[in-house]
């Protein structure tokens, strides 16, 4: 039987416009916003309209409205999500500006976060992952890594195990600065390596992925008094710097959270000059399959932006890959308080007592591997895992 209605009804083709409120006379702050951080271009209103305030933007092949209303108020649940083509870049340029980021509940195939408008409305901006798998993976571990890292930049600043230790003291003396050295610090992170670095080389580049964690590391940088630093935001697979650029690479408990280990060791090797060294530090894990296999498993899920803990064989490899000549390699432990480690990265509180209690159960082999210490209440007070430190020079 032939539906009458279904034949009658007017097919909707689609959405035209979005429209957002906001206070009278704010014009000049929609555009600044809207127009020059987003870079929407701005639409002339109907001369019909214009008389009644607001702005119009261009977006794709729609268009955002901005309308005055005298009793404004914020939507702070109903909103619009922009699709946008590189989400990293976006967010580096609303944290630039000053814009709040959020991070929302991931979604399969895309990389999301929420920000404010300056009237308080909520903006989401999304990316979509389709086509090449290993760039689409790339991507996500980049944005999962900014996603970890942006809210919680100040931590790793004033995180003790960060800013200072053995390790640290080790790989400044490796390095073996020299007062004529143009260095660089790949993955700053809270910028702790470039601080103890600076004041003995010439000039200094700490570069990090995450620009909020790079604008931490400046500010603590800047309030010790470092004045010989350069700040770059860089992808440590593609670093943006010319060949033979730098007599000093290192790089400190960070290439854990790169998609292609093997990939950042060929950067490094690249910028370095002939004859110049490479030193770095990061978290290894054991020959062994089955506690190599338990402890990357332990460290993504505290952390999703962790990619992998490699093997000192593996890392052999990739820096003889690169044309790199090791020089100089020892094996640490360092000891892990169970609970700020878990806060750093604002684990759910059900999900770390579940990671602490898998932990404390693990095979009696893994435990004294790890050295899995309770404390006297039962719970989880510390644990070890290894870390390499290893100085590799470029053939003259």
């Amino acid at each position: 039987m032939r539906d009458e209605h279904a034949a009658t009804t007017p097919a909707i083709l689609g959405f035209d416009h979005m429209q957002l409120a906001m206070p009278r006379g704010s014009e000049q702050a929609a555009r600044a916003f809207y127009g020059e951080t987003l870079g929407l271009p701005e639409l002339a209103k109907p001369a019909a309209l214009a008389g009644r305030g607001g702005v119009w933007f261009r977006c794709g092949d729609r268009e955002l409205h901005l309308g005055v209303e005298d009793d404004f108020r914020p939507q702070r649940k109903g909103h619009p999500a922009f699709r946008v083509d590189d989400l990293a870049a976006l967010r580096a340029r609303l944290e630039v500006a000053g814009a709040a980021i959020s991070e929302d509940v991931p979604l399969p195939g895309r990389a999301r976060f929420e920000t404010r408008d300056p009237f308080g409305n909520r903006l989401e901006f999304q990316q979509l992952f389709a086509g090449d798998v290993e760039q689409d993976t790339e991507r996500v571990a980049h944005e999962r890594v900014m996603q970890t890292f942006a809210p919680n930049a100040e931590a790793y600043v004033t995180s003790e195990s960060h800013a200072g230790g053995a390790d640290l003291a080790r790989l400044v003396e490796l390095a073996a600065p020299q007062p004529t050295d143009h260095a660089l610090d790949v993955s700053t992170g809270g910028g702790h390596t470039a601080l103890a670095l600076a004041p003995q080389v010439g000039r200094m580049v700490a570069s990090d992925l995450t620009p909020r964690m790079l604008a931490a590391a400046r500010a603590h940088l800047t309030a010790q008094g470092a004045a010989n630093v350069d700040y770059v935001i860089a992808d440590a697979e593609r670093l943006p710097f010319l060949d033979e650029t730098f007599d000093l690479v290192t790089v400190r408990i960070a290439p854990h959270h790169y998609p292609d280990a093997a990939r950042a060791a060929h950067e490094m090797a690249r910028v370095l000059k002939r004859g110049g060294r490479l030193v770095f530090i990061d978290n290894i894990a054991p020959d062994d399959p089955a506690l190599d296999a338990l402890l990357n498993e332990w460290e993504q899920r505290r952390d999703p932006s962790h990619i992998r803990s490699h093997t000192l064989a593996e890392w052999r490899a990739y820096l003889a890959q690169a044309g790199l000549r090791l020089t100089h390699e020892e094996v640490g432990r360092k000891v892990i308080t169970f609970a700020p480690w878990a806060a750093r990265t604002q684990m759910p509180a059900d999900d770390a007592a579940t990671l602490e209690a898998d932990m404390l159960a693990a095979p009696a082999e893994a435990r004294a591997y790890f050295a899995i210490t309770p404390a006297a209440d039962g719970r989880l007070a510390s644990w070890t895992m290894e870390y390499a430190v290893i100085r590799a020079e470029r053939a003259r």
